[in-house]
């Protein structure tokens, strides 16, 4: 019997490995809908991060896309600093619930059949996974109300998230650099890239479905669904990213003058004063592509691997990556 069961597993797990999971045989795009928030002046803890995070991704990707020749478009929403006066929370690009509503709408207006549709989340989230987006708070900016509790219309729910997506056409990649961000996804994590291969792993890759998600929908989380995300401690004159982030910048070859290296100091010389983005991105294939090819998967076992802080829950400060991309790999550079 067992000498028999080793056929039909042994097919799996090579259709599985097959470049046909990973291939794109057809034209494409890349759009980003991009998010964060530093929290200054207001009664959250102040994150020193997060814009950096999202400006350098947001840059990284279209640079990458450049040197592919990829269309790419990107849709920004910032907030930044201690200013809430009227001018400031009434901005059509400022994080506020209604126009992050608005944004996904007009998302899923752009999309198209051939698009791969990107949502990068930095910031704080609930225990539940809720992005807690910008106050409109014009009189002091502060988060909580004056019983000490969020307002429930600052908090973005998972459930939320997903609604807004399904009218999104094409590959949607959702990313999310926050503390109990493995809440986007209600089971274990299908990659097998990172796990130990069994009938039963490799039996949900190919069919079994999460209740949240569909066949175009993958994640990228920056822990498990318990546990909380980092930045390093604050210093005046560094220029911090999420442990997360960083690693994943660095897999899409970003860098500070080193290939696949992100410094934490200010360097005038990798300064871009058009944009006032830090960094570029290097020569060559990015640290986590793998056969000339760079997958959600290819930067999950590279953030794993080089992230600085553990991954291990023997550490009490740890964060383990998830990846959640149904029976597929999806597949965003080939050089």
């Amino acid at each position: 019997m067992k000498k028999y069961f080793l056929i039909p597993f042994l097919l799996i797990i090579i259709l599985f490995n097959s470049c046909e999971l990973a291939q794109r045989d057809y034209d494409y795009e890349i759009n980003l809908l991009n998010i964060a928030l530093d929290y200054h002046n207001t009664n959250v803890t102040s994150l020193y991060g997060t814009l950096n995070d999202a400006k350098e991704i947001e840059k990284a990707l279209r640079e990458n896309c450049e040197k592919n020749e990829i269309n790419y478009t990107s849709y920004n929403y910032y907030q930044e600093g201690t200013a809430y006066d009227s001018l400031t929370v009434n901005a059509s690009n400022y994080p506020s619930k209604t126009n992050i509503n608005n944004a996904f709408n007009n998302f899923a207006n752009s999309s198209k059949e051939n698009s791969i549709n990107i949502i990068y989340y930095s910031g704080h989230s609930d225990s539940y996974g809720s992005w807690l987006l910008a106050t409109t708070d014009t009189a002091k900016g502060y988060t909580y109300d004056k019983f000490g509790d969020i307002d429930e219309n600052q908090f973005m729910r998972v459930d939320e998230v997903y609604e807004l997506l399904k009218d999104v056409k094409g590959k949607k990649l959702i990313i999310v650099d926050s503390c109990y961000s493995g809440n986007y996804y209600t089971s274990s994590s299908y990659s097998l890239e990172n796990e130990e291969i069994t009938f039963t792993s490799a039996f949900n890759k190919l069919f079994t479905k999460d209740s949240n998600i569909n066949d175009d929908t993958f994640i990228l989380c920056a822990t498990e669904k318990d546990n909380t995300s980092h930045e390093p401690m604050y210093e005046v004159g560094m220029r911090l990213h999420g442990f997360f982030t960083k690693a994943l910048l660095e897999g899409l070859g970003w860098c500070d003058g080193i290939k696949g290296y992100l410094s934490d100091s200010i360097e005038d010389a990798y300064l871009d004063t058009e944009d006032g983005v830090y960094g570029k991105l290097s020569q060559g294939l990015p640290p986590a592509a793998k056969t000339n090819m760079l997958s959600v998967d290819n930067l999950l076992s590279y953030i794993i691997e080089n992230q600085e802080i553990e991954t291990s829950s023997d550490y009490f400060s740890h964060q383990y990556p998830q990846v959640l991309g149904e029976r597929y790999d999806l597949v965003l550079f080939t050089y």
